[in-house]
């Protein structure tokens, strides 16, 4: 099973959040403050993140199932979902394979689609360079493209603790993460079949999953809404807590009134 915090008060409906790569749980705590007073909030550390052990064969339908393993041990039949990046995946997949357990979805800064083959050549390329030169090189070649330039040039202090996750992360479990967000399948296709409620949340200086994608996401899914994030690039909700914050309780308020 994997680590999970259970944080915020007792109420009808339940909020979990599933962190970005090569982030855990604690990317969330901007969030956690805003809601805690409002709803439940789950917190879950994907496998080998966080206090979450690793595991080799990993697939986002394991990290999604392992999710409501989680949830069936709190007895939490059906959620908000709320997942970033990598953890836009594995709610994709969620959906897909366990529909009845999704009361809605925040998909922020992630993508339906497949890796091309370009992408998947260069997490291939950068998990050899994991291999032998060990996690620096995740800190150097991927954080400069996750963040906004605003973000860069005014955040020292974000900057930094993103730099001291990206050392800590453990390298078999980025190795693992790298092979299954390249192995994972397209949903490209799929996501017409959602009919859930649905906020899409984009910084809108995302250079991995860009405001185009977005876009033709919100087209597509019925029930669904757009929210960009100003000064934000691929970590919005880090680099933009309150206009993230903001989207994320007007959604939930509006779709889940008198939530206690």
């Amino acid at each position: 099973m994997l680590y999970f915090e259970k944080l915020g008060t007792d109420s009808k409906n339940v909020c979990v959040f599933l962190h970005a790569f090569p982030l855990d749980r604690e990317m969330w705590q901007p969030q956690v403050e805003a809601l805690k007073e409002k709803m439940q909030v789950i917190l879950i550390d994907l496998p080998g993140f966080g206090k979450s052990l690793p595991i080799k064969n990993l697939s986002m339908e394991f990290m999604a199932s392992e999710v409501i393993r989680t949830l069936d041990s709190l007895k939490i039949e059906k959620a908000i979902f709320v997942g970033l990046s990598m953890g836009g995946y594995v709610i994709f997949n969620l959906y897909r394979l366990f529909p009845q357990r999704v009361s809605a979805m925040v998909l922020c800064d992630t993508t339906p689609a497949s890796d091309s083959e370009e992408r998947k050549s260069m997490r291939f390329e950068l998990i050899e360079q994991i291999k032998s030169q060990g996690v620096e090189v995740l800190a150097q070649q991927m954080l400069p493209n996750l963040v906004s330039k605003h973000t860069a040039l005014n955040n020292t202090l974000l900057m930094e603790w993103l730099r001291q996750k990206f050392l800590n992360v453990n390298p078999e479990a980025a190795v693992s993460a790298l092979k299954a967000m390249a192995d994972r399948k397209d949903h490209t296709e799929w996501i017409s079949n959602i009919n859930v409620p649905t906020l899409l949340i984009f910084g809108e200086e995302d250079k991995v999953t860009n405001i185009e994608m977005a876009e033709k996401m919100n087209s597509v899914i019925a029930n669904s809404s757009l929210v960009r994030i100003a000064n934000a690039g691929h970590y919005s909700n880090l680099e933009n807590p309150e206009g993230f914050n903001s989207a994320l309780i007007g959604f939930i308020e509006r779709h889940f009134p008198n939530d206690k």
